[in-house]
């Protein structure tokens, strides 16, 4: 059990910290552990094989309308996209942009970011529909974790900046990362 909830923690870091939030630097917060956390994977048949119609590790150069939007200097450089007339809606929250992450020119992340409590509590809403509720690792912090064989997903919700984030990532890709990264 401490295991796995440590697991749960070291994703859920790796995760938090993989993805820049809103090109803003943020303190390191006190994370307090959920002993009772389990490691949840996708309700059947809902693990995602990519987001929103993009499957993982398509080459960035076969899709249409991908505008550069960001890059986040993580594993050697991710870029970030915006797709030409695209926006994501999960539950009565107002629509948001995605963003969607390359590594190599490979899609590796969907990215969907909120402002303000009605926000994220309206894509919350809807995710858990989606995909069930994920693990809590943390008791203090309104975050939740999906680990499935291909996917992993996070939604977070800082109080202090008032952001929230989701996220769906391919695992693949994301060991490729890892093995890059660790290369002396």
């Amino acid at each position: 059990m401490i295991k796995l909830l440590g697991l749960l923690i070291v994703i859920s870091f790796v995760m938090v910290t993989g993805c820049s939030h809103m090109g803003e630097e943020l303190c390191a917060p006190i994370y307090l552990p959920n002993e009772n956390a389990k490691v949840v994977s996708f309700q059947s048949g809902q693990e995602p094989e990519g987001f929103n119609g993009i499957k993982w590790e398509t080459d960035v150069s076969a899709l249409i309308g991908m505008k550069p939007y960001r890059k986040d200097p993580s594993y050697g450089g991710i870029d970030f996209y915006l797709k030409e007339k695209d926006t994501f809606k999960l539950g009565n929250g107002k629509l948001q942009t995605i963003q969607y992450g390359f590594w190599r020119g490979r899609f590796y992340t969907g990215v969907v970011m909120t402002e303000g409590p009605a926000n994220f509590n309206a894509l919350k809403e809807g995710v858990f529909i989606k995909f069930g509720e994920g693990a809590k690792p943390f008791r203090n912090k309104d975050e939740f974790l999906w680990v499935g064989k291909g996917a992993i997903m996070a939604l977070r919700y800082d109080e202090a900046s008032k952001c929230g984030i989701f996220y769906i990532r391919s695992d693949s890709m994301a060991k490729k990362m890892d093995k890059i990264a660790l290369r002396p």
